[in-house]
């Protein structure tokens, strides 16, 4: 009864996005948190669940160099991601799933900033929302030795909105979708509740039409019909768990995604989201059944900081997260639910050096999942 892979957790956080660069103009970067439904085709039976995750960021102290005290406030916004998923056995050996989830999303939120910062001075005051959404068939097929592979095709949409004090300017980025596919790897001993998997998702491509509320406004946008052509990361998860005791099991999971490939005009003051560095992101932890009904997770998961300086659009660098949850059986019924806290990195900013330290973010998940 416990989580069905070491893997299968939504991994969700709030991010916000973009980072205004000195060196070629008017570039941002920074980058959508993905949120990830993995391994539902390791759970026997049919089965059907349902997850939603409401994350929540805190508020955002930054200072100049030389200030005393606040000198404004950021908050990045929350959302909401849910997730639906459907898998069925159709022999002893093969079987299939039906995904769908948010894969991407981030949000900022820069309406209640000060005047005096040179960000909401030079453009206004602004909030953006970008989001991926994503519906994967997934097969997979046992050989009976503990070797399994599993595949599929993930079809991905994308889209987003600024919303520009100045000029009264609201631009939307309409549906761009693609397809992609993932491919893997397992391998179980179901005696010792061992699984390790590998699985590889590619890139997808997207170019997003802009439509304006108002014409073109100097200085805002939009400065072209369409963002031009950008991928969204390719990526690979490698997934581990492990019986250690009777009762508990230990999990662990090494994600990279090559989010240096991604760059996202969004042709407006805001300029281009592109990123320097691909990301790694590391988790391990330990599940333990307190009886036949009732087990808890509890969880680490780390993103090493670069160092390198951030920006207004994602003034943090690193992270570590804590999550913990619980998992109830009832009948043919699995309830999780969990909690997540997630200390952001502290980050100066670039060209105006303003730091900001001492934030974070706090999510609470539930997922209901039925085996019948």
């Amino acid at each position: 009864m416990f989580p069905e892979a070491s893997g299968g957790n939504h991994e969700s956080t709030c991010s916000s996005f973009g980072r205004p660069s000195g060196d070629d103009g008017d570039h941002s970067r920074g980058r959508p948190r993905p949120l990830r439904s993995r391994h539902l085709a390791a759970v026997r039976g049919r089965h059907l669940r349902r997850a939603e995750l409401r994350p929540r960021l805190s508020d955002r102290q930054r200072r100049l160099p030389g200030e005393r005290g606040v000198f404004g406030r950021h908050r990045a916004s929350s959302f909401t991601n849910i997730g639906l998923a459907y898998k069925q056995d159709l022999t002893d050996q093969f079987s299939v799933a039906l995904i769908f989830e948010t894969a991407y999303g981030a949000a900022v939120n820069y309406r209640n900033a000060d005047a005096a910062y040179p960000l909401t001075a030079a453009i206004g005051e602004f909030d953006a929302e970008l989001s991926g959404n994503a519906i994967t068939a997934l097969a997979r097929y046992e050989f009976g030795n503990g070797f399994s592979v599993h595949g599929g095709l993930r079809y991905v949409t994308m889209s987003g909105e600024i919303n520009f004090a100045t000029g009264g300017q609201t631009l939307t980025y309409e549906d761009s979708s693609d397809l992609g596919y993932l491919v893997g790897v397992a391998y179980e001993i179901p005696d010792i509740a061992l699984r390790a998997s590998l699985t590889y998702n590619s890139a997808t491509t997207h170019n997003n039409a802009i439509g304006a509320s108002v014409a073109p406004v100097p200085g805002i946008g939009p400065s072209a019909a369409a963002t031009g052509e950008y991928d969204m990361p390719q990526s690979v998860n490698l997934d581990f768990q492990t019986g250690v005791a009777e009762g508990t099991l230990v999990l662990a999971s090494l994600r990279w995604a090559e989010w240096t490939e991604t760059a996202i005009n969004t042709r407006s003051a805001l300029g281009t989201i592109d990123y320097d560095n691909d990301v790694w992101t590391w988790s391990a932890g330990v599940a333990r059944r307190l009886n036949e009904d009732f087990a808890i997770l509890g969880r680490v998961t780390y993103e090493r900081a670069t160092g390198e300086p951030a920006s207004n659009l994602a003034p943090t660098d690193g992270q570590v997260g804590f999550s913990i949850a619980g998992i109830y059986d009832i009948g043919n019924a699995r309830i999780t639910a969990g909690l997540n806290y997630t200390h952001l990195g502290d980050a100066t900013t670039e060209t105006i050096g303003a730091r900001f330290s001492d934030n974070y973010a706090i999510g609470a998940g539930l997922r209901v999942g039925f085996s019948f």
